[in-house]
């Protein structure tokens, strides 16, 4: 049988391969490609291919598959923001060639005793309207000065998720990915958290990726890049300073993490919340036209 395979490279379409093992879209598979092997996606077979010519066949398919959700959004990210939809698939598996052998996992190793902490009667009530829809698509804004205990509203919203076997992405400006958040996180969750962003190593990046595959790893915390990762079971997205700029990249493949997110919340229909002490001007917008809930601390 003939397949499409797509590879995390600068292509904008899929190339095809013969198969004589059982695969489905999603499963990542290794294949011949010009004199190297390459990991790559097979994908949907809505692309015509050219006669007449030699077809490779598929060398192996590996453990890891992407769900339907996931290729949804990676296609709808590639046509919104006019990047091919190979580069992409790179943000999401790019590297996955060294990962695919990979014997790290990570463990949420318990590192302090969890510290009790008790909402007040406005961050309880915030709580509750942000819980009102746990389990569709819905956008709603936690807004409030600094100090005000947003970030516990959110870890409380967090930790009830994930008590259901979900996982939780915290988007964060990478300069708020400090040692202040970090400590906060662990006296309230009682382990260190996941943190995806630029600089971490190869290593960190390749046991993150696998821990997010197998749901070992149910919270997140990262930048703008965490958003196309393989989550299996995502159950809410929290865009912390959701006001920031720095959720608009401007370089290379372009884009603002922040609607991204919505979107991406939307294919997996499930919550989301945007954190702020000034709501941005879309977001506001959004506000005033009943598209966003508001909760104010």
């Amino acid at each position: 049988m003939k397949a499409q395979v797509l590879l995390p490279k600068v292509f904008n379409f899929p190339f095809t391969y013969k198969s004589k093992i059982q695969i489905k879209t999603g499963d990542l598979v290794e294949v011949p490609f010009g004199s190297k092997k390459e990991i790559g996606v097979i994908w949907k077979n809505n692309y015509s291919e050219p006669g007449n010519l030699k077809i490779k066949e598929i060398i192996q398919k590996t453990e890891y598959s992407l769900d339907k959700k996931f290729i949804d959004f990676i296609e709808w990210f590639s046509s919104y923001n006019m990047v091919p939809i190979g580069l992409v698939l790179k943000m999401a598996i790019g590297g996955v060639d060294k990962f695919i052998k990979i014997k790290d996992s990570f463990f949420n190793v318990r590192i302090s005793k969890i510290k009790k902490f008790k909402l007040n009667n406005e961050q309880l009530v915030a709580l509750k309207y942000l819980e009102k829809n746990n389990n569709k698509f819905d956008v709603s804004v936690l807004q409030g000065t600094t100090g005000s205990g947003k970030t516990l509203v959110y870890f409380e919203r967090i930790k009830k998720i994930i008590e259901k076997n979900k996982q939780a992405l915290v988007l964060l400006p990478e300069i708020f990915l400090t040692n202040d958040f970090k400590s906060r996180f662990e006296e309230f969750f009682g382990f260190e958290p996941a943190v995806w962003h630029s600089k971490i190593t190869p290593k960190q990046k390749r046991v993150i990726w696998k821990g997010l595959f197998n749901n070992r790893i149910k919270i997140l915390v990262g930048a703008r890049s965490a958003l196309l990762l393989p989550f299996q079971k995502l159950g809410i997205i929290i865009v912390d300073e959701e006001h920031d700029q720095s959720f608009k990249q401007d370089e290379g493949i372009t884009y603002n993490a922040r609607d991204m997110a919505i979107v991406r919340a939307s294919f997996e229909n499930i919550p989301i919340n945007l954190i702020t002490a000034v709501p941005s001007v879309e977001t506001y917008e959004n506000i005033k036209k009943g598209k966003y809930g508001l909760s104010r601390l």
